[in-house]
């Protein structure tokens, strides 16, 4: 190999290494599949995030902002929409792919974050712990319907909470799930 071509293939080379983690990233994303163990709190969720935390907002079907009314989109850590489920039987988003969250409002804060502006909340802090007023607008106080109020509940892994989220400890695979529930 000639001496001018050393330069080129190591800077080929560095190029490489440094693209590697975006490619293997894309790559799990555009092959990842749908966990369809019905027992699993990461059932109907991308594979690439078994093991791993994650945040689900699902809106009534009539509420949910325009991006998210047609079954459920994946976002990645990052902020990157890698895939949708049209065929999930509720309307919303989960933002997925997080570790190292001891408690709920951590990974709430950091799911919401990661999206910018897209699932602001509107909180109430009372003297029993803080309340969800709204996500990304969605304000259940504001619904109307075959019911007396709506207000936002938090599910751990499938089972609704007995705790507030700044109580809520996590799994290192904890999936939380905000859902708007009437009486």
């Amino acid at each position: 190999m000639s001496d001018s071509l050393k330069p080129i293939s190591l800077g080929i080379l560095v190029l490489l290494l440094v693209s590697f983690p975006k490619i293997s990233t894309e790559w799990a994303r555009m092959t990842a599949e749908l966990v369809d163990e019905e027992d699993d709190p990461h059932f109907g969720l991308p594979d690439i995030w078994d093991g791993q935390q994650v945040v689900c907002i699902h809106f009534p079907e009539a509420e949910a902002p325009e991006d998210f009314d047609q079954g459920r989109t994946h976002i990645d850590y990052d902020g990157t929409e890698f895939m949708s489920d049209v065929e999930w039987n509720e309307t919303g988003a989960c933002i997925g792919g997080f570790s190292g969250h001891d408690n709920g409002w951590s990974l709430l804060n950091a799911a919401i974050n990661s999206t910018g502006d897209t699932f602001l909340l509107n909180i109430t802090q009372y003297s029993l712990g803080l309340m969800v007023d709204s996500i990304a607008g969605v304000d259940p106080s504001q619904m109307s319907g075959n019911f007396s109020g709506a207000y936002w509940s938090l599910y751990h892994n499938g089972a609704l909470s007995m705790i507030g989220i700044t109580e809520l400890e996590l799994d290192s695979d904890s999936v939380i799930t905000w859902r708007v529930d009437t009486w």
